[in-house]
Order: C-alpha cells, then sequence, then structure tokens
C-alpha cells in the first residue's frame, strides 16, 4: 500500500500525462456536477526553504513557480500542488487527493498504477545515482 505522503511525492515527479490520465479514470466515475474547483488550477509563487549546511538553520532561498489548484470532489477535499507551470498536472493531483478522502480511498486499480509508477522513479533514480556513483573519487585524508 501507498501512503499519503508517498502517493503525493510519486504523483508529483511523474510525467503529468500519467497522472491526468488516472484523475480522468476518477472523473469519470462521478458526474460532472460533483465536481466543484474551489481554487481552479492557477500560478502561484512560494517560498523556497532550505536549511543552511554547517548551522542548519533555515533561510528561504527565492521565490520558485508552482501550480496549484484546490477541488471538491463529491464532498473531499483536494489540494494539488507541482513545481513549475502544469496547471493541468496540478488539477489532476487536486483531483487524485480529493479522491483518496473519498470513503473507500482509491480503488485496487489505481493504487497498483501509482505503485507502478513509485517503482519507475525509483529506478530511474537508482540508474542515475549509478551514473553519478561511477565517477566517484577517493581521497587519502592525512
Amino acid at each position: 500500500m501507498v501512503e499519503d505522503a508517498d502517493r503525493t511525492m510519486i504523483l508529483a515527479a511523474s510525467p503529468a500525462a500519467a497522472v491526468c490520465a488516472l484523475a480522468e479514470q476518477v472523473l469519470a466515475r462521478h458526474a460532472d456536477d460533483a465536481v466543484h474547483w474551489i481554487q481552479a488550477p492557477r500560478l502561484a509563487l512560494v517560498q523556497l526553504r532550505v536549511a543552511e549546511s554547517v548551522a542548519e538553520t533555515a533561510f528561504n532561498a527565492g521565490d520558485v513557480l508552482v501550480a496549484e489548484a484546490r477541488v471538491d470532489l463529491a464532498g473531499a477535499f483536494g489540494f494539488g500542488m507541482v513545481l513549475g507551470d502544469d496547471l493541468a498536472h496540478a488539477a489532476a493531483l487536486a483531483v487524485l487527493d480529493a479522491a483518496s478522502r473519498l470513503p473507500g480511498g482509491l480503488d485496487a486499480a489505481l493504487t497498483a498504477a501509482i505503485a507502478t509508477l513509485g517503482a519507475t522513479l525509483r529506478a530511474a533514480q537508482q540508474r542515475r545515482f549509478a551514473i553519478s556513483a561511477a565517477t566517484r573519487v577517493q581521497f587519502e585524508t592525512f
């Protein structure tokens, strides 16, 4: 089972087309009047907070462009935010978030599809790590 936080990270990092396809499956199961946009997809700026590496104090590094959306799906609230300007991706994330809060949550097929997306992301990360590990240099310290 994919936990809520993991599901959100997987969907935000996955290709927008795949996430939109999953959201379309959810929307196909609901009447048009069951979907109410609390906040239509829009662009916004948020502060990027990072921790300084020595003292570990937090500071604002600057503004980051995001796409965000809020939806009410059959009485369940959903929120979506992704880095960049992909409004459809943010909307799809909001729909899937709302669907996960409905009684019964996401069905087995959607949960399996999200787990597959997560596995694909992990495999890509491992490939990138392996490529960068090959360039690792061992230094002698005195």
